[in-house]
This record gives structure tokens, sequence and C-alpha cells, in this order.
């Protein structure tokens, strides 16, 4: 039986314990802030934008729910580090840090080869600011011998697009990352769980609606998953036909690639 991460299954693991959410103030970060904080979880959220934040603090505090807004920008690492210092300060290890925060960035190679800022922002927030936020509290969770790192990830890292190099370069990273430094989480008790989304019907993949015709998710759809991922421990989530297409990539080197170049030729530009 398919274990969806209802409401009780998650109360169950973070009822009455610390959890960090990055981009909390809007999309999917919000929605499962909302429900972690429904089942009695305390959740520090992470986002840019203050007033947003505040927002969110002020609905969650009139149910009842106990949330701790941090502004900031993950791009400055400096930051990003003092801010995962910070919490472990003022609140204490957490049990789960959800790795959330994202910027995409839809563009051709011949548009953005005068734009090496667009891979240092979506380098910044999905990959580096990532990074050196979760060291900090990675460490302590290793120390107290548990705790649960999810990333929200993306099936671009299985089935590579041309016009998302930088976005998919950036998520791959972190990807990688998680790979290799998982076996030494889980060996010290703590798990790591990456969440494969197809695209998901958010302000930032806004821009492109309309352009895929391509499986999407609503926010909710994207949070019910999380919440899966956060009672199961599961290693990896991704849709069927994302993992299929991984594999037969991985299987045939080169096909996908020259399919795409032989699309671009003709016109069909995703």
């Amino acid at each position: 039986m398919l274990v969806r991460g209802l409401p009780d299954d998650v109360r169950r693991i973070v009822g009455g314990r610390l959890a960090v959410v990055t981009g909390a103030s809007r999309g999917i970060g919000c929605e499962l802030t909302r429900r972690l904080t429904a089942v009695g979880a305390e959740v520090v959220g992470i986002a840019r934008t203050a007033d947003d934040l505040k927002r969110l603090a002020e609905q969650i505090a009139g149910r009842g729910g106990v949330f701790h807004p941090l502004a900031g920008d993950l791009r400055d690492t400096e930051w990003a580090t003092s801010a995962a210092r910070s919490i472990l300060h003022e609140f204490g290890t957490p049990d789960l840090l959800v790795s959330n925060a994202g910027h995409s960035i839809h563009r051709s190679l011949a548009e953005y080869t005068g734009r090496f800022h667009d891979i240092a922002r979506t380098t910044g927030v999905n990959y580096l600011g990532a990074v050196a936020l979760a060291l900090p509290l990675l460490e302590q969770m290793m120390a107290q011998g548990r705790g649960h790192l999810v990333s929200v990830s993306t099936t671009s890292v299985d089935l590579p697009m041309p016009n998302w190099s930088a976005y998919t370069a950036s998520k791959g990273a972190f990807e990688m990352w998680l790979n290799t430094v998982g076996p030494e989480l889980r060996a010290a008790g703590v798990a790591v769980t990456s969440v494969h989304m197809p695209r998901v019907a958010t302000a930032m993949s806004a821009p492109t609606a309309g352009r895929y015709r391509v499986p999407e998710l609503s926010v909710g759809q994207a949070a019910d998953l999380l919440c899966r991922a956060i009672v199961t421990r599961e290693p990896l989530i991704s849709p069927w036909w994302a993992r299929l297409g991984a594999v037969a990539s991985a299987s045939l080197p080169g096909t996908l690639q020259r399919l795409w170049q032989v699309a671009w030729r003709v016109g069909l530009k995703p």
C-alpha cells in the first residue's frame, strides 16, 4: 500500500519537533510550512521577502501554530552559514531540514553567454547557498544521531532539456552532493530524501506556462509528495517516466542528445 503522508502520519514524525524549510514564503514551501505547523511542528521558515514571511507568520499564529520567520538571501553564503548557526543557538538542532528554495532560468546558451550572473544566481540558491545552510545543521544532526534532509529537486536532472542548462546544472550539483554525502549521513542516523518534482504550477514556473505538454502538479500535490517523503524517508521519490527516461538515457549514451539536436535544427526549441 502506498503511504501518502496523511496529517496523522506526519504528526507522528514531526509533532513537537523542529523543522527548517527554505523558500517558505511562497509556493510549495509555504504550503508545506502550513501543513507542518498544523500538525504540531515548530518551523523556522527561510525566504528572501520579509513581508511575505510576516504575513505567513500571522496566518499560522492565528491557527495556533509555531512559526519563526527568518528573512535572508541564500545566495549570500556567509549569511546562510550564519543563519544556520543562529537557528542552532536560538532553537536547537532541527529534526527536519527541507531544502526547497529554488531559482529557475529558462534561456538558451546563446541567450546567456554574456550573462554569467544567470549562472551565479541559480547556483547560489540551488547549490552553494543550500549547502552553506545545511552544513552546520547536518553537523549537529549527525551528532545527535537523528534527523532528515529532504531536497526538492527536479525531473530535469533525470531528463535534461535544452534551454534549462543553468537551472538543471545547479540542481544536478546539489543532487550529486547529496548522493555522495548520503552514505555518511545515513551511517550517522540522518535520513536523506531527494524528491524529483515534475513541473509544478507556481510563480517560478509561470513564465513558461503552457509551453510544455508535460505532467504538471499543483502546489498541494507537490506538498503531498514532501509529506510522503517525511513519513517514508525513501531515498528517492521520482515519477516512473523520469526514472525510465534516466535509465534509457544511461543505457543509450548520446541518444537523447541526438534527438534534441535534430529537434533544435528543425526549429522545435523547448
